[in-house]
């Protein structure tokens, strides 16, 4: 899977998280410093598995609780519409 950032959004970083907003709609959100990471990692459209082996290697996490959680956070960023996702094919 995919994952890219929604060009409508704008990020600011603040300390260790992370501000978006929506350009379109003014709607935001705040990330935590995990968040952050994330965000800063799909700067450029990055595989679920690349993003997760990149956190893997920064934080102590298992991989199958990060994929979890990373799965889990990416849905919710698509429902605010702040990424989308894609098959790796498309």
């Amino acid at each position: 899977m995919i994952i890219a950032r929604n060009g409508e959004w704008l990020s600011a970083t603040i300390g260790a998280e992370c501000a978006l907003m929506c350009i379109d709609n003014g709607n935001y959100i705040v990330l935590s410093r995990v968040g952050a990471r994330i965000w800063e990692l799909i700067a450029e459209p990055k595989d679920l598995s690349d993003i997760c082996a990149q956190l893997c290697a920064e934080f102590d996490v298992a991989e199958d609780v990060c994929r979890s959680e990373v799965e889990s956070f990416v849905a919710t960023l698509q429902d605010e519409g702040a990424v989308k996702r894609s098959p790796p094919d498309a």
